[in-house]
């Protein structure tokens, strides 16, 4: 607050009574902009953040999407049953009666 006042004391000094007000209307309505500006360049330093976020994301499930799609399940039912030994006689069959 006591910075406030000195510089107060120096822009009445500097500027005068008569102009005074009009800067400090200047003053403050560059400093509303100058924040206005700061919030906006947050929020599209957030959004870029949360963008580079989801972009990892995807990323990271394109591999096991790359896989879904390819999947054959006819192929990994073969290659299952490719390791079960083979019968090494023909099953019997019943005859109905």
């Amino acid at each position: 607050m006591g910075e406030l006042v000195l510089l107060a004391l120096i822009g009445f000094f500097v500027i005068g009574p008569e102009r005074l007000p009009g800067a400090i209307r200047s003053l403050a309505g560059a400093v509303t902009q100058a924040k206005q500006y700061a919030a906006s360049m947050r929020e599209q330093v957030d959004s870029a953040a949360d963008l580079a976020e989801v972009r990892r994301q995807l990323d990271e499930l394109r591999e096991p999407l790359a896989e879904i799609r390819s999947a054959d399940p006819r192929r990994a039912v073969r290659e299952a049953f490719r390791d079960v030994p083979q019968p090494t006689r023909p099953p019997r069959t019943r005859s109905h009666i």
